[in-house]
């Protein structure tokens, strides 16, 4: 009996074996990259540099709407400890000025469309110095509706140089 058993599960899940699934042949996607990132304390504020690159394999552009700057205004911030607890998570416009309503369209072309982003975090404890960062976020008003969400990077926090 338990060799029959054993004989139709392995017979059903070959019959329900679909080389045309997601996992089998993925989709073409928008990729979040985080390309190199640091930190640099100043005051009580610390502040992550992110050279971040969103790749566009769709096949055709998008336009992303925001009330603010760019293309990568959905974006945010994790910052973890070494061992992996989130000490902050912070949007990219946090600090930023919206534009009047109801926003703009930015292109993200197909291929890469790289930037720098800067993130003033506060809050951070002083003795802080090996923390991890990724990007996670959205592509706001583009009919792209999957969570992107870059690798994680570990940064060394520097103080910033007296003058």
């Amino acid at each position: 009996m338990t060799r029959v058993r054993l004989v139709l599960l392995v017979a059903a899940g070959v019959a329900c074996h679909r080389p045309d699934s997601v996992a089998a042949d993925p989709a073409p996607a928008v990729s979040l990259m985080l390309d190199k990132a640091s930190a640099e304390r100043w005051d009580k504020d610390v502040h992550f540099r992110c050279e971040v690159t969103l790749d566009n394999a769709l096949g055709r552009e998008l336009s992303v709407r925001s009330n603010f700057g760019s293309a990568f205004d959905g974006l945010e911030l994790v910052v973890t400890t070494a061992e992996g607890k989130v000490v902050a998570q912070q949007g990219y416009t946090f600090h930023q000025s919206p534009f009047a309503p109801p926003g703009r369209t930015f292109p993200l072309k197909q291929g890469g469309t790289a930037g720098s982003l800067v993130f003033p975090i506060s809050g951070l404890p002083d003795d802080a110095r090996s923390l991890k960062v990724r990007l996670v976020g959205t592509l706001p008003g583009s009919g792209h509706d999957r969570i992107l969400s870059s690798e994680t990077l570990t940064v060394e926090v520097k103080d910033r140089p007296r003058k």
